[in-house]
């Protein structure tokens, strides 16, 4: 399971996911909107910078949340160059601010965003307090002891 950040021929950042779950998904930079399939379901879309280091090294922390959600939300990750080009399908972004860029979003609409980097911990927590009445529970475990 890995990520790899790359280029195309014309410099436009991009994103390719290897062996990871169906529910993390690689976006497009630079779109004009935002996309149909975010518009259903509980979403976490976090906006790197593809040239930095530390917004790079943040897209495993995202991966790894997603993954201990085991599919309950679906994972966006969206390299940019610019923060400028966030606005086409968030209007509300802060160009100014430093990412890596969070957004929460249920049925299409924001409930919750933030810019900066988060431990892990933070980011589970922070996806939580907005998200836990919108993603369902696990699954009760099955025992398999006879108790």
């Amino acid at each position: 399971m890995s990520y790899r950040v790359r280029r195309d021929p014309r410099g436009v950042p991009g994103l390719t996911l290897h062996d990871e779950p169906a529910y993390c998904h690689a976006l497009a930079a630079n779109v004009p909107a935002l996309e149909a399939e975010l518009a259903r379901g509980v979403w976490l879309v976090m906006a790197f910078a593809a040239w930095s280091g530390p917004d790079v090294d943040a897209v495993g922390d995202a991966i790894g949340l997603a993954r201990r959600y085991g599919g309950r939300l679906s994972l966006g990750l969206r390299p940019y160059d610019d923060a400028a080009e966030l606005n086409a399908w968030w209007p509300d972004a802060d160009p100014d601010a430093s990412g890596p860029f969070w957004v929460l979003l249920r049925d299409g609409e924001v409930r919750r965003h933030t810019a900066h980097r988060l431990a892990a911990d933070q980011l589970d927590e922070w996806v939580r307090a907005e998200a836990l009445q919108a993603i369902p529970p696990h699954p009760p475990e099955t025992r398999h002891d006879g108790a």
